[in-house]
């Protein structure tokens, strides 16, 4: 009777320890993350706030990040050590209409117009037809009669890429860096 006891003590202290060993092989890659998560943390949280989009397709997940604008500044602004300075001109007298706020993906929608009118008006002050054709084909065409340089083509190339690929979750840093972009073309 002692051994069956013993025999039957034996089998749920292996079925405790088999239960226990299955939550274990269960658990441990999520502890493991969350392990990893909270030791790299500051890490994480410095990639999140430079994140702007996630794609996810067949081949993989690809993340985009600021430093699409970011090369495009460093490819097409001057270097300079002087801080950049926002200036408006105001005249004494001059009324002012308060500026509706807008958000952040807004003012790429406009800018995204911006960017096509100002290319459409180039195209026509140079007798280029307009008319069913995109953004870039109209900078191909204005690079092909030397009405834009090589450089002011890609800006206004990457530009266009960069105002497509935003969506709502566009900060307002981002948009920022692609107005200054966008008035450096202006010029």
């Amino acid at each position: 009777m002692a051994i069956q006891d013993s025999s039957q003590e034996i089998s749920k202290v292996l079925t405790n320890l088999d239960f226990i060993s299955k939550v274990i092989e269960h658990l441990i890659w999520p502890i493991t993350i969350l392990i990893i998560f909270i030791v790299f943390r500051k890490h994480f949280s410095n990639i999140m706030e430079k994140l702007s989009g996630i794609d996810a397709t067949s081949t993989g997940i690809s993340l985009k990040f600021d430093q699409q604008i970011d090369n495009a500044i460093e490819d097409f602004l001057p270097a300079s050590e002087d801080p950049l300075i926002a200036k408006s001109g105001i005249q004494i007298d001059e009324k002012i209409e308060p500026e509706i706020p807008k958000t952040p993906y807004q003012q790429i929608l406009n800018i995204r117009d911006s960017i096509n009118h100002l290319i459409f008006i180039k195209s026509q002050e140079n007798n280029i037809t307009t008319i069913n054709k995109s953004g870039s084909n109209l900078i191909n065409e204005l690079l092909m009669v030397n009405a834009i340089t090589v450089q002011k083509a890609k800006l206004f190339k990457t530009l266009i890429d960069l105002t497509a690929a935003s969506d709502k979750s566009i900060s307002q840093a981002q948009v920022n860096k692609v107005l200054l972009l966008f008035n450096n073309l202006k010029k």
